[in-house]
């Protein structure tokens, strides 16, 4: 591994993802749902073994909540923005590497989903989910901190990330709701050949 300078390319993903949510009552007990990610990322080598990347992906986060007689869905789609460095280890023809960094996020669309079924009375709702502003039910902006690791052989590279918000997604003093998401991307490098 020899090549330095600047590479990108196209990132796909899917991930599980939950929140981290707490309420008067202590922590909620969620299911993880499962989401993708579609996007671009990029990575400037500093040296042969050090460098900087960044992605911007539209990445769907969210949560699953299902109860004996009831199941509830979020999805909330971000634009997500990570920028890292990391840290290089050749291995015969592969490279092993690890990073971690800070993203940013803000929520674009969002959709919520209730089904119960509560002694054969059945309730069914979908509804588009407000964000931002004075009345919106989940904060527009995320911040948070992403740690990721993985391997690379020529342009492919497969990568491991988990990511830990920072913000309390939910307005309001009733309940808290950080995002945890575990995800797994594969990126092709266009021109790097080494």
């Amino acid at each position: 591994m020899s090549a330095q300078g600047l590479f990108f390319g196209p990132q796909i993903g899917f991930s599980r993802v939950s929140f981290i949510e707490k309420n008067a009552l202590g922590t909620v007990d969620q299911n993880f749902k499962l989401g993708y990610q579609v996007g671009a990322a990029a990575e400037f080598e500093v040296m042969s073994f050090i460098y900087v990347g960044a992605s911007v992906c539209f990445f769907q986060k969210g949560q699953k909540i299902v109860g004996d007689d009831y199941k509830s869905k979020l999805k909330l789609g971000y634009i997500d923005v990570p920028l890292y460095v990391g840290y290089k280890v050749p291995l015969g023809n592969i490279s092993v590497f690890g990073n971690v960094g800070p993203y940013t996020s803000v929520a674009i669309v969002g959709e919520s989903y209730y089904y119960s079924d509560m002694g054969g009375i059945v309730f069914e709702e979908t509804h588009d989910v407000e964000l931002g502003g004075d009345t919106g039910w989940y904060k527009r902006f995320d911040t948070g901190v992403t740690i990721g690791g993985g391997f690379e052989f020529k342009q492919y590279q497969i990568k491991a990330n988990y990511s830990l918000g920072f913000v309390d997604i939910v307005p309001g003093d009733w309940v808290s709701a950080k995002n945890s998401v575990f995800n797994i991307t594969a990126t092709y490098f266009i021109g790097r050949d080494y």
